[in-house]
C-alpha cells in the first residue's frame, strides 16, 4: 500500500515538473524572441528539413510526447513557425518507432528462437508509420492541408475565454520561473526546461507502469489481443495511463518473444488506439501555453492519429500478411538486421544533409 502512495505521488510531483517545464522554455523563448527564430529557420527551413528533423530528433530523445511538447512550447512563443511545427509533428510519429525496433534487435542478437515474433511487433509500428508519413507528408509538402487543420482549429479555440485562463493559473504555482529566469540567460532556460520535461515525462510512464503493474498488464493484454476492437481500447486506455507509445509498444516485444503474443493476434489495433492515447500528454503541453496557435498544433497530432486509424482498421488481415513477410525477412539474418538498424538512423539525417547541400 505504502509504494502505491509513493507512486501516485511521484506521478503528481512529475506531472508538476513536466507542466513546469513548458512554462520554462515558453518563457525562455519568449525573452530570445527573434535571435531564437532565426536559429530555428535556419536549422528546419521548410517542410522537407522539419518532417526529416522531427524522426531524428525523436528517434534520440525516444520520446515523440517530449519532442511534440517542445514544439507546441516553441509554436505558441511565436519563434516556431506553424507549418514547421506541423511538419516536425508529421516527422516525429516514425521516430518512436525506434525504441521497439531496437529492443527487437537485441532480442535477436541475443539468439531468442522467437525473436521473429518481436520483430513482428516492431515492423507493425514501424511499416504503419511508414506509410502514413507516404500519405501525409506529400498532402502537407503540396496542399498544406495539416497547416490548414491547425490554422481552422486554432480559430476554434480562440472562442474559448477558459484557454487564456490556463496560463495564469499555471504562472501561479510556478513562481520560480521568473526568478530562475533572472539569473541564468535564456537559452539555459531552454536547455534546461527540454532536461525537466524529458526527465518528467520518463517519471511519470516509469510511477504509472508501477501502479498499473505489468503482470497485471500483461495479462489484461493478452485477453484483448484476440479481438481488434479490444485492443484498439486497451492500447488506447494503457497509454492514456503511461503516456509513451514508445512504452506501451516496447512492452510487446518481449510478451511476442515470450510467446504470449502471437503473429496472428491484433498488434496493429493496439497501436493505432496507443496512438491516439499519447496525445494527451501533448493536449496538457498544449493547454499549458494557454495558445489558441498550440491548441491547433495538438489538433494536427490528434487528427493524424484518428486519420490513421479510418485507414488502417479495415485492412487489418492484408496489412498482417505483409507485416508477417517483411519480420520474417528482417529477422532471417544478423547481417540484414544490423544493415536495416542503422539505415533507420542514417536515413532521415542523410536527407536533412542532402537536402541543405543542395540548397
Amino acid at each position: 500500500m505504502a509504494e502505491k502512495y509513493r507512486n501516485a505521488i511521484g506521478s503528481m510531483i512529475s506531472i508538476y515538473f513536466f507542466i513546469s517545464a513548458i512554462i520554462l522554455i515558453k518563457s525562455s523563448a519568449k525573452i530570445m524572441g527573434v535571435a531564437l527564430a532565426e536559429t530555428i529557420v535556419l536549422l528546419i527551413r521548410d517542410t522537407t528539413s522539419a518532417v526529416f528533423s522531427g524522426w531524428i530528433i525523436t528517434a534520440m530523445l525516444h520520446s515523440s510526447g517530449a519532442f511534440d511538447s517542445i514544439v507546441v512550447a516553441f509554436t505558441s512563443s511565436g519563434v516556431m513557425p506553424l507549418n514547421l511545427a506541423v511538419a516536425a509533428i508529421i516527422g516525429a510519429e516514425v521516430g518512436t518507432t525506434v525504441t521497439p525496433f531496437l529492443i527487437s534487435v537485441i532480442e535477436r542478437m541475443k539468439g531468442n528462437r522467437d525473436s521473429e515474433a518481436g520483430f513482428n511487433v516492431a515492423i507493425t509500428h514501424v511499416l504503419y508509420n511508414l506509410i502514413t508519413l507516404a500519405i501525409f507528408y506529400p498532402l502537407e509538402l503540396f496542399f498544406g492541408l495539416f497547416t490548414n487543420v491547425a490554422m481552422q482549429g486554432s480559430n476554434i479555440f480562440v472562442k474559448a475565454p477558459w484557454l487564456s485562463a490556463v496560463p495564469d493559473i499555471l504562472e501561479v504555482i510556478t513562481p520560480w520561473v521568473g526568478p530562475l529566469l533572472e539569473h541564468i540567460p535564456p537559452w539555459a532556460g531552454i536547455v534546461l526546461g527540454a532536461i525537466i520535461l524529458i526527465v518528467a515525462l520518463g517519471a511519470v510512464e516509469k510511477y504509472m507502469t508501477a501502479i498499473f503493474s505489468m503482470p497485471r498488464s500483461w495479462n489484461l493484454l493478452r485477453s484483448t489481443f484476440m479481438r481488434p476492437r479490444r485492443a484498439f481500447v486497451a492500447g488506447f486506455l494503457f497509454t492514456v495511463l503511461v503516456p509513451s507509445t514508445t512504452v506501451m509498444v516496447s512492452l510487446l516485444v518481449p510478451l511476442a518473444t515470450s510467446g504470449v503474443i502471437r503473429a496472428e493476434y491484433y498488434i496493429l489495433p493496439y497501436i493505432l488506439g496507443a496512438n491516439i492515447g499519447t496525445v494527451f500528454d501533448v493536449m496538457v503541453a498544449a493547454l499549458a501555453t494557454g495558445d489558441p496557435i498550440s491548441m491547433g498544433v495538438w489538433l494536427v497530432h490528434l487528427s493524424i492519429n484518428v486519420i490513421g486509424a479510418l485507414i488502417f482498421m479495415p485492412l487489418l488481415k492484408p496489412f498482417a500478411a505483409l507485416t508477417r513477410k517483411v519480420a520474417h525477412f528482417v529477422s532471417a539474418s544478423p547481417r540484414v538486421t544490423i544493415t536495416l538498424t542503422v539505415l533507420f538512423h542514417i536515413i532521415p539525417a542523410a536527407i536533412i544533409l542532402f537536402y541543405y547541400i543542395s540548397m
